[in-house]
Order: C-alpha cells, then sequence, then structure tokens
C-alpha cells in the first residue's frame, strides 16, 4: 500500500470542507487533481470514502474511522515543517511551552513577556493543552515547560510553584450574595454552579470541598477557563468558585468577586522534564519565573 501525503491532505481537507471545490481552493490545486488524489486513496485503502448528497461530500462511516488517524499524521508532519522553519530561521532559539487554557490568558503571556525583554529574537511557540494531564504528556515527550494547576506526583518532572491565589466566589452583580463579606460552602446550596470542566483538577478539588461539606449545588454549566466562568456568571448563569488573583477576577465587568471560605488555594506550577538537559534559551526562562514569583 502507497498511500502519499499529498491524498492524506486531500482526503483531510475535503472532510473539512464537504466539497471538491472548497478543497480546491484551500489546497491551491485544481478540482480534478483533488478528485483524482482521492480517487487515488479509496483505491489503496480499499474502500469507499464519501458518498455525494447534491453538492455536498458525506463521509462514509469508514472515512469517519480514518479521519481522526489522519488528522494525527497531517498534525505530525506540520509540527516537522514548522521546526524545520523555526531551526532555519532562530538557529536552536526556540522555545516551547505549553499551558491549561486557564494559565494562557494571564500568567504565561506575562511570562513571555517577560522573557521577550531578554531574548527579543528567539522563537517562542505557546500550545494550549485540554487538561492538566494533557500538559505533563507534551512536557514528557518534547516540551520545554508546562504549566499546570498542581505539582505532579511524577518523578520525572522537576517544578516551580510561580503563583499561589486564594479561591474566591463569583456571583452576578445584584445577587443576593453580593453583599456579603465572605461567602460559605452552605450560601451556594442549590444555587446553578458553573463549573471548570470535569477533567480539571482544581474542579476535582472544589467538588470534594462541597461534598465534604454536604452542600449540593445545581452543576448545570461547565467550561475551560476562569474568563469564561466569570463571563457565564456575569450573563447571570449563576454562580462559581474560581481561582485567580483578587485584582484580575475584580476588574472584570458585570460580576462582583467575594472571599470564599475554603481550605483551597489555585497555583500556577510551571514543570518542566529532568530527564533531559535545559537549553539555553530554557534556562534563560527558567531563571525569569524563579524572578518573578507570584507574577499576575
Amino acid at each position: 500500500m502507497k498511500i502519499t501525503f499529498r491524498q492524506v491532505d486531500a482526503f483531510r481537507t475535503v472532510v473539512s470542507t464537504g466539497t471538491v471545490t472548497e478543497a480546491a481552493a484551500m489546497l491551491g490545486i485544481s478540482q480534478p487533481a483533488v478528485s483524482r488524489l482521492l480517487s487515488d486513496l479509496e483505491t489503496e485503502v480499499g474502500f469507499k470514502l464519501f458518498q455525494r448528497t447534491g453538492r455536498v461530500l458525506v463521509p462514509t462511516e469508514e472515512a469517519r474511522l480514518l479521519v481522526e488517524e489522519v488528522r494525527q499524521a497531517v498534525s505530525g508532519m506540520e509540527h516537522i515543517k514548522e521546526t524545520a522553519v523555526a531551526i532555519r530561521n532562530f538557529g536552536h532559539a526556540r522555545l516551547t511551552m505549553v499551558t491549561t487554557p486557564t494559565f494562557s490568558t494571564l500568567v504565561a503571556p506575562s511570562l513571555i513577556g517577560k522573557f521577550a525583554q531578554m531574548r527579543p529574537s528567539a522563537m517562542v511557540k505557546m500550545e494550549i493543552g485540554p487538561a492538566d494531564d494533557a500538559v505533563e504528556w507534551m512536557v514528557s515527550q518534547s516540551y520545554d515547560f508546562g504549566i499546570t494547576t498542581s505539582e505532579t506526583q511524577n518523578p520525572s518532572f522537576d517544578s516551580l510553584t510561580i503563583t499561589n491565589d486564594d479561591v474566591y466566589c463569583v456571583v452576578p452583580e445584584g445577587h443576593p450574595l453580593a453583599e456579603k463579606r465572605i461567602v460559605k460552602a452552605l450560601d451556594l446550596a442549590d444555587e446553578n454552579f458553573i463549573s471548570y470542566i470535569a477533567t480539571s483538577r482544581f474542579r476535582f478539588e472544589i467538588d470534594s470541598f462541597f461534598e465534604s461539606k454536604g452542600v449540593k449545588r445545581r452543576l448545570q454549566y461547565e467550561t475551560r477557563t476562569t474568563d469564561a466562568i466569570c463571563r457565564l456568571v456575569a450573563a447571570g448563569l449563576g454562580v462559581s468558585v474560581v481561582g485567580s488573583s483578587e485584582g484580575y477576577l475584580r476588574s472584570l465587568p458585570g460580576c462582583v468577586a467575594l472571599p470564599f471560605a475554603a481550605p483551597l488555594n489555585f497555583r500556577a506550577v510551571l514543570i518542566w522534564s529532568n530527564r533531559r538537559p535545559l537549553s539555553a534559551i530554557a534556562q534563560d526562562f527558567l531563571d525569569i519565573a524563579k524572578a518573578n514569583v507570584d507574577i499576575h
């Protein structure tokens, strides 16, 4: 079986666009060329990839099973191309880091900004992993650093806590709890509660705390970032318990941040693999992180 990258790329693009016309425009080739690539790929794999419905090509069930593997393969090829470009343009002055969505909007950009002052010509790639475990996996594979919500138990990582914030209850402006000086778990009984996604370690800690207090909430909404949670709160959809700096939370419109009585904190932890030596540029970044602990 001889499957080419051009066939795979054409297949992926047609799945995404639904038509040969749009795929051809995206790929910069003719429509007959796209059709020929799809036909050749069908010959190689031995099954039909698309059913035509009007002008739209609908993937077959076999194609849907294949496309996830194809996307991973194409992603890997794109990563190779990006790496080659980075090496050509920046030599070895290239830093890669991955962070959870929550830290991608505040902590990571702040660190990168300070790093850029020291290394203005260095290339920096910041990826966003969906959860702490994904961040750890990506750092173990190839990334220089990751930012997660807690210290890892994996002995192959070293870590540095760069922020350690209290937790706050956020409620919409005008909510009955908005006038309280401090909010307790019982105050949130039966409230619509906006949670971090289920894979978040911080979500697990919050849920465990409410369970230990015997307090039930209505868990109707969940999302990945503190900013997104606060926007949903501001829209009047519920209340939440979040981790961030008080100053940042008070700057968000439409919601009120109140101290929350709980033995919880919200940390940003920088991790890196101790199984490979840090490059000179990675050591510079680590030195900056150490010098800017508790940045906001």
